[in-house]
């Protein structure tokens, strides 16, 4: 299988977008998945590698939809960049539906499309996970949030040591707090069902909110890492890795 092409999901928006841009500057070929299909078909126009794919990650047809779009080709770099915050609120009065819902595009989806795309992974290729630190520690309000990352950032350690003897790698990787769309949903809630709102409404007024571009940037650094082995040894986290990779702080 000839002509590569590297998958992001969420890349409608935010540093889904950002890094579908990068990756096509470094003349990669990108399929850009989302569930909207308008902000990806202007992606494509503007952008000759990209390839939009409108699909629901947590659905059998997006699935299946992402497989259509790979077609015969090979896969050099799967990015499970998708992902909701929501529900937000106290954890013990979400509704079990709610609590699925955030499983079911949080990790079964990043889950599901690896082991379908697994067989069709070049040499070297590599699957990413964008983690949080909410996979770390417990914020009253992000109940969900915290569970889904928690099990993705497992997911990561149990695949990792599993093809620990493979032709490709599993990474995770943290973009630290980034100006984008979630972020303005995080503002948008009330103390009542997240009481650490104020800190980050007070984070972009101050202007101390990483932008997409940055974090594109230090992702594709991570991709390019030579050594497979390092790759996935650990959980690469901006604010700890960035200026080492992007010889700037990030």
């Amino acid at each position: 299988m000839d002509n590569p092409v590297s998958i992001i999901t969420g890349a409608g928006t935010g540093i889904g977008r950002a890094l579908a841009v990068k990756l096509a500057n470094s003349h990669h070929n990108v399929i850009a998945v989302g569930r909207r299909a308008e902000p990806l078909a202007e992606l494509a126009t503007q952008h000759s590698h990209i390839q939009a794919c409108p699909a629901d990650v947590s659905t059998p047809a997006g699935l299946e939809a992402i497989e259509t779009a790979v077609a015969d080709r090979s896969v050099r770099y799967v990015v499970h960049n998708a992902g909701v915050l929501e529900p937000v609120g106290p954890l013990l009065e979400q509704s079990a539906d709610a609590l699925r819902q955030s499983l079911a595009i949080n990790v079964e989806a990043p889950l599901a499309l690896s082991a379908r795309l697994r067989p069709r992974m070049m040499s070297g290729g590599r699957i990413l996970h964008i983690s949080s630190g909410a996979a770390h520690r417990a914020l009253p309000g992000w109940g969900a949030y915290c569970l889904s990352k928690a099990a993705l950032h497992m997911a990561y350690q149990v695949i990792a040591a599993e093809l620990a003897d493979s032709h490709i790698a599993i990474g995770s990787l943290r973009p630290g707090v980034v100006d984008t769309p979630m972020q303005a949903l995080i503002r948008a809630q009330s103390v009542e069902d997240f009481p650490a709102v104020e800190s980050f409404r007070a984070m972009k007024a101050q202007g101390d909110l990483t932008d997409a571009q940055t974090v594109a940037v230090f992702i594709e650094a991570v991709l390019s890492l030579p050594d497979a082995q390092a790759f996935s040894a650990k959980e690469w986290d901006i604010r700890v890795d960035g200026e080492a990779l992007l010889g700037y702080p990030p």
